[in-house]
């Protein structure tokens, strides 16, 4: 459950970023976080809200805007998501609502998964330009739905709109990695703490928020968190366990009654992480001796891991 404030408490819930998920089934706080203003016209409430089946925090907003001003696509009905760290995650739409492109054709389903992949590039070329320098300089095309006339997308910007959708895409793609992401971001790190998400960050899959985790935790947290930065070692991502032995390399990795309990699991990690650790030790005791002998003639250890364990062995024979 979210810790804070009054939530609304609903039904089960998937995530996806091209459903009609709907926001009434997400556990939401009362009070939005802060409003953000975009280029001084457009003001929304951002909430936190919690996904049910999965406990997953989010950042999100209900948002109704026009998108364009020459009347060939609708105003666009749509929930936006970002992560606890302020980057996009998803959209969703209530069920019924259609986003609309020239001339008020609907999105088909491959529409709204082209425009999840431009809204989660945040370095896309949308960021550089304004609309109008995205729009062809010649051509023009005439609406039959309403008395006006558009001009399409240049073809040199074809891969990053969905066709007949320039402006909603350009749009929701500056909302959503605009100023708010910073907004975000320092949100978080303002409440971090404050929310007490430490151990929600630490046991996340997701890197960028176990990063977060280890760079932030100070060293007088450590006993607390000892348990959930050595888990951390075992972590799917390549970078994150050499994080988590920088977090243990003094308090932990320099006494063999603390690291010998983690040399015991040294099968289970990563052989890039593997040789970090046994490099990092120091002071073996005599069940170091008898652990790091046993893994050497193991089928897991390698190469450089046996030569490693050598020089351990041969130093304390000294």
């Amino acid at each position: 459950m979210i810790r804070v404030g009054i939530f609304v408490v609903l039904t089960y819930l998937c995530i996806s970023s091209v459903s009609g998920q709907s926001w009434s089934e997400l556990e939401v706080e009362e009070t939005p976080i802060f409003y953000h203003t975009v280029n001084d016209t457009l003001q929304f409430p951002v909430y936190l809200v919690q996904v049910s089946d999965d406990e997953e925090l989010l950042f999100g907003t209900q948002l109704e805007t026009n998108v364009c001003n020459d009347q060939v696509c609708l105003p666009i009905e749509v929930n936006l998501y970002w992560d606890l760290l302020g980057n996009y995650h998803h959209f969703s739409r209530e069920d019924g609502v259609e986003f609309t492109k020239f001339d008020h054709d609907f999105f088909l389903q491959q529409d709204y998964e082209r425009l999840q992949e431009i809204l989660l590039d945040s370095l896309s070329a949308l960021r550089d330009y304004q609309v109008e320098d995205l729009l062809d300089k010649e051509p023009q095309k005439f609406s039959f739905q309403v008395d006006a006339v558009t001009r399409p997308t240049s073809p040199l910007f074809s891969n990053v709109t969905v066709p007949g959708a320039l402006y909603t895409v350009y749009t929701l793609w500056h909302i959503v990695n605009g100023s708010i992401k910073q907004a975000l971001y320092d949100y978080t790190n303002e409440n971090y703490r404050k929310r007490d998400w430490m151990r929600y960050f630490a046991k996340s899959k997701v890197p960028i928020y176990q990063e977060y985790f280890l760079k932030h935790l100070n060293p007088g947290e450590l006993d607390h968190y000892k348990e959930a930065v050595q888990q951390l070692l075992f972590a799917q991502d390549d970078f994150i366990p050499h994080y988590a032995i920088d977090v243990l390399a003094t308090a932990v990795l320099k006494n063999p009654d603390a690291y010998n309990d983690i040399l015991r699991r040294l099968g289970d990690m990563k052989p890039h992480v593997v040789s970090e650790i046994i490099s990092t030790i120091e002071k073996p005791n005599t069940e170091t001796v008898q652990i790091l002998s046993a893994f050497s003639g193991s089928p897991n250890a390698s190469p450089k891991h046996k030569e490693i364990i050598e020089k351990i062995l041969n130093y304390e024979k000294q």
